[in-house]
C-alpha cells in the first residue's frame, strides 16, 4: 500500500508564482525591485564566498544586532528566516497546529492560508471593505493569530497605525501578526509601521529583504516579536536555514541606506506614472501604497494575453483571490514604455476596462 498524505492537505491549492517575462523590462508579475541589489551587497557576497565550507551562523547574530539597532529593539526580539514565508510557517507550526484558528482578510496572502492548512488549522477570511482590511469585523473573530498584511497584498491598501493599535486592543485574537513586506514604499513608513506595538506583548511584525532591498533571490526575512515568542520559535526552526551568502548580503543591504532611499524614490515616482498611464487608457487601479497596483479589468484572461503578446508578464487576479483583476508590479522606465505600447495597442488587441465598483 502506498503512503497517503494527511487528509487535511486536500484543502490546499498549490501556490502559483508569477510567470517569467521575456525581458527584465516586462517583468511585472512578482513585485521585484526595479533597481536590484546594491553594489555593496554583491561585494559582500563575493567576500563571504571564501567561507562556504563552514556552516553559517545559526541565528545570524551580526545581522540581528544590525536590525535591532535599526528598529530600536533588543536582538532577542528578532528572528531571521529563509524569507518571511519560512517565519509564517514557523508561526503556524507553533501557534496554529492541530486545531488552531487564524483570521485574515479575504483575499488572503496565500502563504498565510497555505501554512494554516498545512498544520490542520482553520482560517477565517473576512472580506475587504473598500479594498481594505475590515478590522472591525476581524476583531470579533476568536483566533490564535490574526494576520494583517499592511500594505495589503494584492490591493496595496493600508490601515494606519492608530487603526492597527485599536484593532490590537479590541481583537479577540491572541497574537496579531502584521506583515510589512511593502511598508518601505508607503508615504510615511516610520508613522505606519507596527513595530512600536510589539511592546504590547500581543504583536509580531514581519519584514523581508526581497522588496526594498532587492534580495528576492537570497531569501531573507525577519520577525520582530516579544522575546518569549522568539525563544519558542527558535525551538522549531531549522538551525542553519539562512545561508552564509544570504546573511552577508542582507547585512550589507541594511547598511546601504543610500540605495534603499533611491529604490524608494524611484518606485514611488514610477508608481504615480503607472497609475497615470492606466487612468489615461481607461483602467482605474486601486490606490496603492506598495510597489504594485491592482487593476480591475473587464476580461482578466484577455488582458493577460495582450500583455504577454507585448512581452509583459502580469499576475492574474484569479491566482490571488481577486478574479476579474490583474496585479501589475511597478516597472522601471523601460517597462513603463513597454506597457504604454501594450495599452495603446491596435483596436483588435484592446482590453475593455472593467466597470467601476
Amino acid at each position: 500500500m502506498s503512503v497517503q498524505p494527511r487528509p487535511w492537505l486536500s484543502r490546499i491549492d498549490p501556490y502559483v508564482p508569477g510567470r517569467q517575462a521575456l525581458s527584465a523590462a516586462g517583468a511585472m508579475a512578482s513585485n521585484e525591485s526595479i533597481l536590484g541589489a546594491s553594489t555593496a551587497v554583491r561585494g559582500a557576497i563575493g567576500s563571504a564566498s571564501a567561507s562556504l565550507h563552514r556552516y553559517p551562523d545559526p541565528l545570524a547574530d551580526e545581522l540581528r544586532d544590525e536590525l535591532a539597532a535599526l528598529h530600536g529593539v533588543s536582538a532577542d526580539q528578532i528572528l531571521v528566516g529563509n524569507g518571511s514565508d519560512e517565519l509564517i510557517f514557523q508561526l503556524a507550526w507553533t501557534y496554529l497546529a492541530q486545531g488552531g484558528t487564524a483570521v485574515c482578510a479575504d483575499p488572503a496572502y496565500r502563504i498565510d492560508e497555505i501554512s494554516s492548512y498545512v498544520v490542520n488549522a482553520e482560517i477565517v477570511k473576512v472580506p475587504l471593505q473598500d479594498w481594505k482590511h475590515d478590522l472591525d469585523a476581524m476583531a470579533g473573530i476568536a483566533a490564535d493569530i490574526a494576520y494583517v498584511v499592511n500594505p495589503h497584498n494584492p490591493t496595496g491598501t493600508v490601515r494606519t497605525r492608530d487603526e492597527i493599535e485599536r484593532f490590537v486592543e479590541t481583537s479577540a485574537a491572541s497574537l496579531v501578526v502584521v506583515d510589512e513586506a511593502y511598508v518601505d514604499f508607503t508615504d510615511d513608513p516610520a508613522e505606519l509601521t507596527a513595530v512600536p506595538l510589539v511592546a504590547t506583548g500581543r504583536v509580531a511584525v514581519l519584514r523581508t529583504f526581497s522588496k526594498i532591498h532587492g534580495l528576492a533571490g537570497l531569501r531573507v526575512g525577519y520577525l520582530i516579536a516579544p522575546s518569549e515568542i522568539i525563544a519558542t520559535l527558535r525551538k522549531v526552526r531549522a538551525p542553519f536555514s539562512v545561508g552564509t551568502l544570504a546573511q552577508a548580503g542582507a547585512l550589507a543591504a541594511c547598511r546601504d541606506g543610500e540605495h534603499r532611499s533611491a529604490v524608494r524614490r524611484r518606485t514611488r515616482a514610477n508608481r504615480e506614472r503607472l497609475l497615470e498611464l492606466l487612468a489615461s487608457t481607461g483602467h482605474a487601479a486601486v490606490p496603492s501604497q506598495a510597489n504594485f497596483v491592482l487593476v480591475p479589468v473587464g476580461d482578466e484572461s484577455a488582458f493577460v494575453d495582450v500583455m504577454s503578446r507585448h512581452g509583459i508578464s502580469v499576475r492574474p487576479g484569479t491566482t490571488l483571490g481577486v478574479p476579474g483583476a490583474v496585479r501589475v508590479s511597478v516597472p522601471g522606465d523601460d517597462g513603463l514604455a513597454l506597457l504604454e505600447r501594450a495599452l495603446n495597442a491596435p483596436t483588435e488587441d484592446l482590453v475593455v476596462p472593467a466597470t467601476s465598483n
